[in-house]
């Protein structure tokens, strides 16, 4: 989102004035100035996501506590995932969405006022 709000917004609608189709115009000159932004923050949730996993694993200890991560790990040891972890993570997805969606929606109109 910050590489977004720091690209020039002319820059699409002069591909779009010198001839591109809105696709090509995403493809040749959007993905281009945003693709550090998404590849530091693929980076990111994939190193935090790991971590976040490894302290869990080695903190649970026996006492039976089991998060969502563990769980996860744990049925997909078992020979796949339960059919009831599908619904689960399309929940989460859309809720995380809609959150950021919400949040960014609300810094926009305090940046506006």
């Amino acid at each position: 989102m910050p590489r977004l709000k720091q690209m020039n917004p002319n820059l699409y609608e002069a591909a779009l004035d010198l001839g591109a189709t809105p696709m090509q115009a995403l493809r040749k000159v959007i993905i281009p100035e945003i693709l550090p932004g998404m590849i530091s923050g693929f980076m990111l949730a994939i190193t935090i996501s790991i971590d976040d996993f490894a302290v869990t694993i080695f903190t649970i200890g026996n006492e039976g506590l089991e998060t969502l991560s563990t769980y996860i790990y744990a049925d997909a040891r078992k020979g796949g995932l339960t059919p009831e972890l599908r619904p689960l993570s399309s929940l989460i997805f859309v809720l995380v969405l809609v959150l950021l969606i919400f949040i960014n929606r609300r810094s926009d109109k305090k940046k506006n006022q």
